[in-house]
């Protein structure tokens, strides 16, 4: 006789990997054993199974991580998720493996937003198991999710987490200092046009499509994202014209489109380095189109080059010569902004160096002016001039106007 009874379904058991590394799980034994001593009390407590108990505190925690609203895009989803693998192999927390601020701030949020995703998962696997009546599964996924919750907890939400402030501070108490990894610090000491072409040339078996790219890169400053977009590079009477199609571009955000024209400076600057480009267009028409491969190609010649080097390195270095020779709304046109206040993260005018000169920046939305940004000495001058003036032709107004004349008094 057949029953009429529905299959059970079918659920997965929790895996070695659901669990917390090795490595965690002793460096927070005894927060894992104060943890599981209060869900135990709470379940006395309020006459519940301790897992009811556990589940709670993983709400709670789940709660408080998506409390920030974060949104990440598919690609910095997977670059988030290769950060938080390399630390889980590693059973290491970001503060172990960064080594500036910056490095510490992109490692805790890749593994914050990749760790609470766990836990939700972990959590919803374990209300299937319950569904499934697998008692043994739901108990398993909820202890997983639960000593993962707690520490998450201890890592990114409690009062005493670690910090950058506490490494930096034992660095500096054992005489040592980070390693300064700042794309702005490395403009300022990048190698000049000419001095990276000479390099570069003598790298064996470095091939010439690397080579342009990277003088691209040295001379305009562009993002290594605009330029697999394709480039379209044009000689001038003595100097190169770059039209160059943005990224990071949106309704609002960005420039879609900029043309941007250089000539070489002194010698041992960049006339090496516009003749060499020259000669290419001359060669291949001007058209330029990279692939990511040659982007990661030019990143690794840069840095056999110059340790620290970098298209992002020279960007900084470009933003600083046009800081100093196109004023605001020419810097922004250079860098491929809509207004002028996001250049402030790239380089100083008072670190240009003068390896490029500078000449246009044609961009194809006009850029928005912003009143964030502290005047220049030239704008504070001539607002003082304004000033000055106004107040000089209001003096001579009422110096030239002819005096009141008294009336006599009456009995006079």
């Amino acid at each position: 006789m057949r029953s009429n009874s529905a299959p059970a379904a079918e659920t997965t058991r929790p895996s070695p990997g659901d669990g917390l590394p090795d490595g965690l799980r002793a460096r927070y034994a005894d927060t894992l054993g104060e943890a599981h001593a209060l869900a135990q009390a709470e379940g006395l407590r309020y006459r519940v199974p301790v897992g009811v108990a556990q589940d709670r505190a993983i709400r709670a925690v789940l709660d408080l991580a998506n409390a920030s609203g974060a949104n990440p895009s598919p690609a910095t989803v997977a670059a988030y998720r290769r950060d938080h693998a390399r630390l889980s192999i590693a059973g290491a927390t970001p503060l172990d493996q960064a080594s500036t601020r910056a490095h510490f701030d992109r490692l805790r949020s890749a593994c914050r937003w990749v760790e609470a995703q766990e836990i939700a998962r972990l959590r919803s696997l374990a209300e299937s198991a319950r569904k499934a009546k697998d008692l043994d599964a739901m108990r398993g996924y909820t202890l997983a999710a639960f000593e993962r919750a707690t520490v998450y907890r201890a890592l990114y939400l409690a009062q005493d987490r670690p910090t950058w402030a506490q490494k930096a501070a034992a660095l500096r108490a054992e005489g040592l200092r980070s390693a300064c990894k700042s794309k702005r610090q490395a403009g300022r000491r990048a190698l000049s046009p000419d001095r990276l072409l000479v390099a570069l040339a003598q790298q064996p078996g470095r091939c010439a499509r690397v080579e342009a790219l990277a003088m691209v890169f040295a001379l305009f400053g562009i993002r290594p994202a605009e330029a697999t977009r394709g480039l379209v590079l044009d000689k001038t009477a003595t100097g190169l014209r770059l039209a160059v199609a943005g990224a990071k571009v949106d309704a609002v955000r960005g420039q879609p489109l900029r043309v941007l024209e250089v000539e070489p400076t002194r010698r041992g600057q960049s006339g090496l380095a516009v003749a060499f480009l020259r000669a290419y267009v001359d060669e291949t028409g001007g058209d330029l189109d990279a692939s990511p491969a040659d982007v990661v190609a030019v990143r690794r010649a840069m840095r056999q080059a110059q340790p620290g080097l970098s298209p992002y390195a020279y960007r900084h270095a470009r933003a600083s010569d046009a800081k100093a020779t196109q004023g605001r709304a020419g810097a922004a046109a250079w860098l491929g902004h809509a207004n002028d206040r996001t250049q402030q993260g790239y380089g100083h005018a008072r670190s240009a160096r003068g390896a490029v000169a500078i000449k246009a920046a044609t961009a194809s939305r006009p850029v928005r002016r912003t009143k964030t940004l502290p005047p220049t000495l030239a704008e504070r001058f001539a607002q003082v001039a304004t000033r000055l003036a106004a107040r000089t032709s209001s003096q001579s107004a009422t110096n030239a106007s002819p005096p009141r004349r008294r009336l006599p008094r009456p009995g006079w």
